[in-house]
């Protein structure tokens, strides 16, 4: 074509059309993924978190639809009861493949076994996004069964009641909070 000729452009319609394919085919989508049992839909959120604990797994894919819908009180939860900021907690949602609950698990994971939530970010983020949890946990001496995993278990479990949001707790759960209260009892008692 010669420099001289403009390139010619699609017309309104054809851009128009193009517009509403677009939006079609994203209504489209939305219907198929609602149409996938709800069930199947969170084991497969819940798979890609891998911490070695499908319980754990299953509150962080939680988590994410949470904070999706409140973001402030999510905001609140980390820089409130995990020490960290809330700027850090927005800049490390916008990052990509970190979710609400990678950002949860990793600053819980640190106050538990008195690391920073940055150095556990930095841990994950040198290991890759490809890299489980259960990886990045082992590092800092956290494996499921571990004290330290049963601390984040006891901090997911006082998330979601400082939330409001039912949860149903597993054996595991039920016996480090029978544990706790134990605990708190015996520190409560008269000497």
């Amino acid at each position: 074509m010669p420099a001289s000729q403009p390139i010619p452009r699609p017309g309104l319609r054809i851009a128009i059309g193009a517009w509403l394919m677009a939006l079609a085919t994203m209504g489209v989508a939305q219907p198929a993924a609602e149409a996938m049992p709800a069930a199947t839909r969170v084991d497969t959120e819940a798979a890609a978190y891998a911490t070695g604990d499908a319980w754990i797994d299953g509150r962080l894919a939680d988590i994410d639809r949470y904070a999706a819908r409140h973001p402030d009180a999510f905001a609140d939860e980390l820089e409130r009861h995990a020490g960290v900021p809330r700027a850090y907690t927005q800049a490390l949602l916008a990052q990509p493949g970190w979710r609400a609950g990678d950002a949860w698990f990793a600053c819980f994971l640190g106050r538990a076994v008195e690391a920073t939530c940055r150095s556990v970010v930095r841990d994950r983020s040198h290991a890759g996004a490809g890299v489980p949890w259960s990886t990045v946990a082992a590092g800092f001496e956290a494996p499921p069964g571990s004290p330290a995993h049963a601390t984040v278990r006891l901090a997911l479990a006082d998330s979601y009641r400082r939330w409001d949001r039912p949860l149903q707790p597993d054996p595991a759960l039920k016996r480090a909070l029978r544990e706790r209260a134990q605990r708190q009892a015996a520190a409560d008692a008269p000497r």
